[in-house]
């Protein structure tokens, strides 16, 4: 479907606003609003806290009695508003079957999306601050994806995004939650944390399943000179040239943006590219 100029400019101008109001994480949550769109909150028992949730429905959701695959975004205070925009053009277009998003929020993003760290890991500040990685995954688990799965009609097919910190626990999900998602998109994933450890534990334990099978999209500014270079090469190169046979994974570089800036197309290619050859299950 051919996008109409005042379509593109006002999508544009969408994502203009939201990153302008994206320095206030309150007013961020309020960018702009479309139908379907809904959030609630949970009163976490793992987490020991309050977590909002944002939730968007295709807008044919009340028409018929279809399941839909749910994509996760990590940081949905800020993105989730953009990657509902970014999974409705694409389902519009033919591009990708309809979707129900998800916005993930956390009251504590340093904890929440850090795996611990070593002591001789260089990171001090991130020694007590960080490390709460396990205690989130186990929320999404027990507590998000469930209550999902009852008020929604999803089906088996969960994609989580994540950048930057959220791209590390997007990768940290695959082998400590190997069946909670069936797909991550990584942008710009810290995976030079803790001297890339969750890369070398993710490659041992893809090495040790060699039956395991999922999608990785990769997005990234430029690999050529990232932070801590070496341990994102080794992961990527692991993926690219000796992942398991039924692990589909795919990168793509962006060297003209930003590691702000990035997120935005990366969400759109993430979502094109996970759902490229993806049949969507009827009732």
């Amino acid at each position: 479907m051919e996008l109409t100029i005042k379509k593109k400019l006002e999508i544009i101008f969408k994502f203009s606003v939201l990153t302008f109001l994206s320095v206030n994480t309150t007013l961020a949550q309020f960018a702009y609003t479309k139908s379907g769109m809904t959030d609630f909150t949970i009163e976490s028992q793992v987490l020991k806290e309050k977590c909002k949730v944002f939730v968007y429905l295709p807008d044919d959701y009340e028409k018929n009695t279809e399941r839909y695959p749910v994509i996760y975004v990590l940081d949905g205070e800020y993105y989730f508003s953009f990657t509902t925009e970014a999974s409705s053009l694409l389902a519009q277009s033919g591009i990708a079957p309809n979707c129900i998003v998800v916005g993930i929020t956390t009251n504590n993003r340093g904890r929440d999306f850090s795996p611990k760290v070593d002591e001789d890991s260089g990171q001090t500040q991130d020694l007590n601050n960080g490390g709460g990685a396990d205690n989130f995954l186990e929320y999404l688990e027990k507590e998000l994806i469930q209550t999902i799965d009852k008020k929604y009609r999803t089906q088996a097919y969960n994609v989580l995004i994540g950048h930057s910190t959220g791209g590390l626990l997007a990768y940290y999900s695959l082998y400590k939650k190997p069946n909670l998602f069936q797909a991550i998109i990584s942008i710009d994933g810290s995976t030079w944390w803790n001297k890339g450890k969750i890369g070398q534990e993710l490659m041992t334990f893809l090495s040790n399943n060699s039956t395991f099978k999922g999608k990785i999209f990769e997005c990234r500014k430029d690999i050529k000179i990232p932070v801590r270079f070496p341990a994102n090469v080794e992961l990527l190169d692991y993926l690219a040239n000796k992942r398991p046979k039924n692990l589909v994974y795919s990168y793509l570089e962006l060297p003209n943006e930003t590691h702000g800036t990035i997120v935005f197309p990366g969400t759109y290619y993430g979502i094109k590219d996970i759902f490229k050859d993806f049949q969507i299950k009827k009732n």
